[in-house]
């Protein structure tokens, strides 16, 4: 394996605890003007180092640190103007992979991740905060393959959304899992395997999506909707107004995507010359037409076949949905099967600043409040997870006790992910009292995991909570 390159900007006291705590697995360089500090991390690291005598706000100095090339940049000293300087320098000259660097005041945090760094706040964590940061990384691997990082090696963070996870419920398109290594042991992958906590695991695949599954895998954010694609598929039916333009241009503004694929039915068709004036928009990238005579759901289908898995999000109109109920609900669940990626329901509610979880029977709650907090990163929006107590007339213990789990574990994830989340709790029937209050917010995240497809009568008898949400919700769905 080649060794992970890193350059540490700063020999002060945070620089030089974070070489003790540093493995020796890192190709290191040190950027400092004290030739003092010089020699205490000379003594720390013996010849493993080497340093750059010189200004860090010099583009010269950077340049023969090596920063174009390094793995990983860190930023150590507690001067804020430096600190930002130097950041800025970084992204406009030399784009390293990552950069890492302390924050001192609210406002410095700020400017700093306004340049795409990761801060780690000097009074709260500090050098252990950086050294865990860079060994969550993934590493690549050197000596094969074309060396495009197609072939890496990461460790499955504890809070990892994969992590505890069979390798065949991860459904992994455009990459694959070759090998894990856990506790000195080698052991190959199969559908039933459970990636565990601390599993070293090699990936291999299309470099684009590998950056993001190492992300996953080791708890370092990505941006939604990356761990899926770049690309949104978009059907027209012909009923979209200026709304559905505006909302697609918002997501564009907003979120890393790079493509889009129109999909026009017959109806659509006939109104392309007004179609194309919103289509036409600026923010748009890299647009795609294709007309078609089949139903909505077999001219997607055919679309995500020729795209491979290349896709990232599929976006259709509410206004779509003007079938009878039970055909709504089978062709989004019948579309969710296929997609294995965010389908998006427009209903112009933007820009999604208030983001809703509802946590009833048939929801994945972890995975979706890990979309939540994802999209929140990108959007910095309040999110709601909303409850609804059991009925202390008819609920069981267990549901009782499941209600309980579930808050905790609301709980707990936002600590994880280091975020605010609001937890009402409602009274009452939960289609009633969810549907009800819907409207106090802009996008609905709801997981269709839990559909089944089931008869009309099945449905009378035990209906799916989560569709008669999702089909009173008058806002956008996700």
């Amino acid at each position: 394996m080649k060794r992970n390159t890193l350059v540490i900007i700063g020999l002060g006291r945070i620089g030089q605890e974070l070489l003790k705590k540093l493995p020796g697995d890192f190709e290191i360089t040190c950027i400092d003007l004290n030739p003092e500090l010089q020699e205490r991390a000379k003594k720390l690291k013996g010849d493993e180092i080497s340093f750059v005598a010189g200004d860090a706000t010099s583009r010269l100095v950077l340049e023969d640190a090596g920063v174009r090339d390094a793995d990983v940049v860190i930023i150590t000293t507690t001067t804020e103007k430096v600190n930002v300087e130097v950041a800025r320098l970084l992204k406009e000259h030399f784009t390293p992979k990552r950069v890492i660097s302390v924050g001192v005041t609210q406002e410095n945090i700020e400017a700093l991740e306004g340049l795409g760094v990761e801060v780690e706040n000097i009074y709260t964590a500090g050098a252990t905060g950086i050294r865990n940061r860079i060994e969550q990384k993934s590493r690549a691997a050197h000596a094969i393959g074309l060396g495009k990082n197609e072939i890496l090696e990461v460790e499955v963070h504890p809070n990892s959304r994969l992590a505890n996870k069979p390798i065949g419920a991860l459904a992994p398109i455009r990459w694959r899992i070759g090998i894990i290594y856990r506790d000195g042991n080698i052991i190959m992958p199969r559908k039933d395997r459970v990636l565990k906590p601390r599993d070293r695991v090699i990936i291999l695949g299309d470099p684009a999506v590998l950056k993001t599954v190492s992300e996953i895998l080791t708890f370092s954010f990505q941006r939604f909707p990356l761990e899926y694609g770049s690309t949104v598929v978009a059907y027209l039916s012909g009923r979209e107004d200026e709304g559905f333009f505006n909302e697609l241009e918002y997501l564009f503004s907003v979120f890393p995507l790079n493509r889009i694929i129109f999909i026009y039915a017959k109806k659509a068709a006939a109104r392309s010359g007004s179609l194309k004036e919103f289509i036409k928009k600026d923010s748009f990238k890299n647009i795609e037409e294709r007309e078609t005579v089949l139903s909505p759901y077999n001219a997607i289908q055919s679309v995500l076949s020729e795209e491979r898995g290349e896709y990232g999000l599929i976006m259709l109109s509410k206004d779509l949905l003007v079938s009878p109920d039970f055909r709504k609900r089978s062709f989004l669940n019948s579309l969710a099967s296929i997609a294995v990626c965010p389908i998006l329901l427009s209903a112009g509610t933007f820009p999604y600043e208030k983001v809703v979880v509802p946590c009833v029977e048939g929801i994945d709650v972890q995975r979706v409040m890990d979309a939540a907090f994802e999209i929140s990163s990108s959007l910095n929006n309040e999110i709601t997870a909303l409850l609804v107590e059991p009925s202390r007339y008819i609920s069981t213990e267990e549901e009782v006790k499941g209600f309980e789990e579930m808050k905790k574990n609301i709980s707990d994830m936002a600590l994880v992910y280091k975020s605010s989340v609001k937890v009402p709790v409602l009274k009452g029937n939960p289609v009633k009292t969810i549907a009800g209050v819907l409207k106090d917010y802009d996008l609905l995240i709801v997981d269709t995991g839990g559909w089944k497809n089931r008869r009309w009568f099945s449905l009378m008898l035990n209906p799916d909570v989560v569709w008669h949400i999702v089909n009173r919700a008058p806002v956008s769905t996700l």
